[in-house]
């Protein structure tokens, strides 16, 4: 069973708005809602980078995505529809407008700058095999310092 099943996208949008945007092809729904999940999933996977070893969690993405029913965490459920739903109502739209196609350019491009930096992270996509903080120990977040001096003027 998906993740996300057509019948459960009623909680973001009527059953006869989405029959209507999607002219009784049930492929066009599936198509979102994987994207969606893609987004998603690409957001919470954890990234390579040096920033990443700080100890802030990394979340088992394929265990949270293979879940079932009832053991589904219900707020990524929810937020996952609704980001399915954006690439779903991208066809409702009768015409193409000049500034709707500028924000979903600004979007894509901002999302592929997440992916360039780390903020977002998509583990389908071919990584290097080994880990650099494993053969480089180096390479473990480290930070020292002090605070600035304080002075009383």
């Amino acid at each position: 069973m998906p993740f996300i099943t057509k019948q459960e996208m009623k909680t973001v949008i009527r059953q006869n708005h989405l029959d209507s945007i999607i002219d009784d092809d049930d492929t066009i729904v599936e198509m979102a809602i994987n994207a969606g999940i893609s987004e998603v999933k690409s957001r919470l996977t954890p990234g390579t980078t040096k920033e990443w070893f700080d100890g802030r969690p990394r979340y088992d993405v394929e265990a949270i995505f293979s879940a079932t029913g009832a053991s589904r965490h219900p707020l990524i459920l929810e937020i996952t529809k609704v980001v399915a739903l954006w690439w779903l109502i991208i066809r409702a739209n009768a015409g193409v407008y000049y500034e709707e196609v500028r924000q979903r350019y600004d979007r894509g491009m901002n999302f592929i700058k997440d992916l360039a930096t780390g903020e977002a992270n998509d583990a389908t996509l071919p990584r290097e095999q080994t880990d650099p903080a494993e053969t480089d120990p180096d390479l473990m977040p480290f930070r020292m310092g002090s605070r600035p001096k304080f002075h009383h003027e």
